[in-house]
């Protein structure tokens, strides 16, 4: 009892000393505010001792949950709540945060008014408070996310939408790969005879115009990365915030109209290529090319890279790095050249399947001869390739060759030395030195150790001695 008592004194006294924390200050007792929100299963962000917005909100979801007033501001009656022991998990309302309704007033909504602004709606006077125009705002943003919701009120998962929308339009222009048609040569024509007129007495398409020309609009801004959340033809208000967007990236008026000048520089979103590298792949390109290339990049070891598609600064510095190691042009594009420089240098790999190849081989081989031939090395490695891919095989040592469905099998061109240090590689040999062999050659399958190979036996020193006419196939 005496402890408790006790207890009970030294956490009245700790309270009466915290001092009261709001947005912007630092310090220790900043630290323990956000140790202890932690504590209770509401995240700050970094324990930094640094009162910041993560902290701010991190508070607020707290105080939402506890019944307090969610004003982000660390008081007596917050101090006592985070310091009360026995406190459960938190519950749905701390960890979402609160809903904002009609009359509400917080930074919150300010915030959530700015970024509807920035997307193109009208949500009224950026003044924190939630009226009606904030909620038909609302309202429209979330009609336009295909949400089934229809009510106004700002909810958690509505502000996070909205900052997720707007960090969508936070970077500059990207281009897209696109193999050039008529059909594009046309559509292209008219959006430029379309943007020289005038609309409602000002020059070029803006809110309200509808047709093909809009259609276009709104495919290359969602093409440059600033996606107008539809491509119907009809030049909406979240259509013009995506061009504002895009015209603010461009160094360009922004107006929320495309005119002339705007579509001079929209139009470059599209990258009529005939080919992955014609036109080289180069920064701010998003394409299915670039991602191939990406996926190689990582493979040589440029782990920085992000195979997303996306030609950012960590991919042109990779391909910088590797033209500089392989003396090619240093300009950070990939072109023909450093595609095909990239492909040689990745060589085989071997993947989870040719692993598994390798194991039923070495399951063939053990229950036929073991580590002693019995001259039926096609039969081994083709029950092989059956468990492994479910695909016959036939013929004998010299024809397996020939009958590998170039579907899935590949021929490669290496040195033994090098093929031996790969598992899961069909090897064909036309002639041994044997008799047998001289008459239908001799195939088996890599291990990967440098040495081993297996067929209707393993054998633990493959060589080409006494053998003719290599050639070496990789499963796809």
């Amino acid at each position: 009892m005496t402890l408790s008592v006790a207890a009970a004194r030294t956490s009245k006294q700790q309270r009466n000393n915290d001092p009261l924390l709001r947005e912007g200050a630092r310090g220790p007792a900043v630290a323990r505010l956000q140790r202890l929100l932690e504590q209770r299963g509401v995240r700050p962000g970094p324990l930094d001792g640094i009162f910041g917005p993560l902290t701010a909100a991190a508070l607020e979801r707290f105080q939402a949950g506890a019944g307090l007033a969610a004003d982000g501001v660390a008081g007596p009656r917050t101090w006592e709540s985070l310091e009360r022991p026995g406190r459960g998990a938190p519950t749905a309302a701390q960890r979402k945060g609160p809903t904002f309704t009609s009359g509400d007033r917080h930074s919150a909504i300010q915030n959530a008014e700015r970024n509807l602004k920035l997307l193109g709606y009208d949500p009224g006077t950026v003044d924190q408070t939630m009226d009606a125009q904030t909620a038909a705002a609302i309202k429209a943003f979330r009609a336009d996310e295909g949400s089934t919701v229809k009510g106004g009120a700002l909810t958690a998962s509505v502000r996070a939408a909205l900052e997720k929308a707007v960090d969508g339009l936070r970077h500059n222009p990207y281009h897209s790969r696109v193999k050039p048609t008529k059909q594009h040569r046309r559509l292209d024509a008219a959006t430029a005879q379309a943007v020289a007129k005038t609309f409602d007495g000002l020059p070029g398409v803006g809110e309200g115009v509808k047709g093909r020309a809009v259609k276009n609009i709104q495919a290359r801004l969602k093409a440059a990365g600033y996606d107008p959340s539809r491509t119907d033809g009809t030049f909406d208000e979240r259509t013009a915030g995506a061009v504002r967007a895009f015209q603010r990236r461009s160094g360009l008026e922004a107006t929320g109209r495309v005119d002339t000048a705007t579509w001079s520089a929209l139009k470059k979103s599209y990258v009529y290529a005939n080919g992955p590298t014609s036109p080289a792949q180069e920064l701010g390109e998003r394409s299915a090319a670039v991602k191939k290339s990406e996926q190689v990049l990582r493979k040589l070891g440029f782990k920085r890279v992000k195979a997303d598609g996306t030609f950012d600064e960590r991919t042109a510095r990779a391909v910088r790095a590797f033209e500089k190691k392989h003396r090619l042009k240093v300009d950070g594009k990939i072109g023909a050249r450093d595609l095909e420089v990239m492909k040689k240098s990745l060589g085989v790999h071997a993947s989870p399947s040719m692993k598994r190849l390798v194991r039923n081989s070495r399951s063939v081989a053990m229950s036929m001869g073991g580590f002693n031939s019995l001259g039926r090395c096609a039969a081994g490695v083709s029950a092989a390739i059956q468990r492994t891919y479910g695909i016959f095989v036939g013929g004998n040592g010299n024809q397996i060759d020939d009958n590998l469905p170039r579907s899935k099998f590949k021929q490669v061109h290496m040195p033994l030395s090098k093929a031996l240090k790969i598992p899961g590689l069909i090897l064909t040999w036309e002639r041994t030195s044997t008799t047998l062999g001289q008459r239908f050659g001799h195939t088996a399958i890599t291990w990967g150790d440098g040495h081993t190979t297996s067929s209707d036996f393993i054998e633990r020193f493959t060589t080409n001695n006494g053998r003719t006419g290599l050639k070496i196939f990789v499963p796809k």
